[in-house]
């Protein structure tokens, strides 16, 4: 197979994208949502932050968090919008629904879209 057309990463996963369809004026959907499906590589995990607050006379307060987060990453230029629903399915079969909210696209020397990141 032709290098140029290869991904430059390997491409496994896919995502369902659901993007609203028609509206009217009050932004109510009217029309039927827009449903299609990518080839993708996605990436989750989960972190904890602890932060300890010392305050003058109290003793020390441990408070944690816990944060969740996935990255989808798309071949080229892809069209995902931040009012799109993306739809993914681990391989337990287990479908949960994301809403995208960094979009970045890493760019060549020539100036194209290498890759468009989506966080979530």
């Amino acid at each position: 197979m032709d290098g140029a057309l290869m991904a430059i990463i390997p491409l496994k996963q896919t995502i369902t994208i659901r993007r609203k369809g028609e509206t009217d004026r009050w932004g109510n959907e009217i029309g039927p949502p827009d449903i299609f499906t990518l080839k993708c590589r996605f990436e989750e995990g989960a972190k904890l932050t602890r932060r300890t607050s010392q305050q003058p006379g109290a003793t020390q307060t441990l408070s944690e968090e816990v944060v969740s987060s996935a990255q989808v990453t798309f071949d080229k230029f892809t069209d995902v919008r931040l009012t799109d629903e993306l739809l993914y399915t681990d391989e337990s079969g287990h479908t949960r629904v994301y809403h995208p909210i960094n979009i970045t696209r890493t760019r060549g020397p020539n100036g194209k879209a290498w890759l468009t990141e989506v966080e979530i």
